[in-house]
């Protein structure tokens, strides 16, 4: 019984070939290959041509696989098309490796290409798998690829002319944008080189965010929370909130942090508390282990990240220490012109009553 992988003998065109008259592309394997691919219900999902136009049809002969696009190829258009890893023979053998061909029915094949990463917003990593529409203006011709394990890709031949870039976590594999389904958008253009650009997919929402709830933590500290992200490119200042009691007076706000820059501030703080007890020669409290698979091996290099921090609905008001929250109070709180991620702007409001102190519970028995 065979136990390797198919293995490609010939694709018809040959990749680099231009003046093509040939109505589809031909591979052909050195074993009879299944009619479905891995993690798709039938062949055409194992393949990419670009620019497509009106979807792909393949073909299964056996050893043999026919792609061409349903409208036919344009003229005078250059295309690459990408058999992608996940075909196998009938034992069950399944290619590991793509392989992309590029080809022209014109005469020549333009050296560009845009490149760009894919990361997932919200989880701060590279996004894998994406699928990246790069359309160009004004014809609106669609190009089409898919980011590797890396979050890299590189979607071409293109020439020269503005683009619009377009990412999307395709999680039912229809290569269309479904509601629910996290995404981004750029502009960018094709000149006398092969641009770069950066795409953060998240849960993109048009209407504004709105504040949701208001939490006290002591007397200088309120958390509040939002029901849609905020862009995290127009950071919340102590100019984003009003804060006024009963009578109408204002709290001065000292500063605006994210929860996770609060975090991240508080356990520093921590830190140098430590080792202020540790000079000092106390003792030094206990920290709790790195979870498995997070700790740091001397001479690794830091996983890319996205540009920007990821989006948060959650934030942290510092007050002034002359303008403390005192208990008992009720206070009015104003979000003023606060950002979501597509650029919509809201004023929202909540009343928070700052809870009294409980003096009827006994003090703790000190021995």
């Amino acid at each position: 019984m065979r136990t390797e992988p198919p293995k490609i003998l010939k694709v018809t065109p040959e990749s680099g070939a231009v003046n093509v008259t040939d109505k589809s592309v031909m591979f052909e394997f050195d074993a009879i290959v299944s009619d479905r691919s891995r993690g798709s219900t039938d062949l055409a999902g194992a393949f990419l041509v670009s620019p497509h136009d009106g979807g792909v049809s393949v073909g299964w002969h056996r050893d043999r696989v026919e792609v061409r696009p349903k409208r036919g190829f344009r003229p005078n258009t250059a295309y690459s098309v990408t058999m992608l890893p996940g075909i196998a023979d009938l034992n069950n053998n399944v290619m590991r490796v793509g392989t992309t061909i590029q080809f022209s029915t014109g005469d020549s094949i333009p050296p560009f290409a845009v490149h760009g990463r894919v990361f997932d917003w919200m989880a701060e990593r590279i996004a894998v798998d994406a699928v990246i529409d790069v359309v160009r203006l004004p014809d609106s011709l669609p190009y089409v690829g898919l980011s590797d394990s890396s979050g890299q890709f590189a979607v071409g031949p293109l020439v020269p002319g503005p683009y619009f870039v377009r990412a999307f976590m395709d999680n039912n594999r229809n290569r269309t944008l479904d509601p629910n389904e996290i995404w981004d958008t750029v502009g960018t253009a094709v000149t006398d080189a092969s641009p770069f650009v950066e795409l953060r997919v998240v849960q993109r929402d048009t209407i504004a965010p709105r504040l949701l709830t208001l939490a006290h933590g002591d007397s200088l500290t309120l958390s509040a929370s939002f029901d849609r992200l905020l862009d995290p490119s127009v950071p919340l200042t102590p100019a984003s909130f009003r804060i006024q009691a009963a009578d109408s007076s204002r709290l001065i706000v000292a500063r605006v942090r994210t929860q996770a820059q609060h975090g991240l501030l508080s356990a520093a703080v921590d830190s140098a508390q430590r080792d202020s007890i540790t000079r000092a020669g106390g003792a030094v409290p206990s920290v709790a282990p790195p979870m498995p698979g997070t700790e740091r091996t001397p001479g690794t290099v830091a996983t890319a990240r996205p540009s920007l921090p990821a989006p948060t609905r959650d934030v942290v008001i510092l007050m002034d220490p002359q303008s403390p929250l005192r208990t008992g109070e009720e206070y009015r709180v104003t979000a003023m012109n606060v950002r979501g991620i597509l650029g919509a702007e809201r004023t929202s409001e909540r009343v928070i009553t700052v809870p009294r102190l409980d003096t009827t519970k006994a003090p703790a028995h000190k021995p």
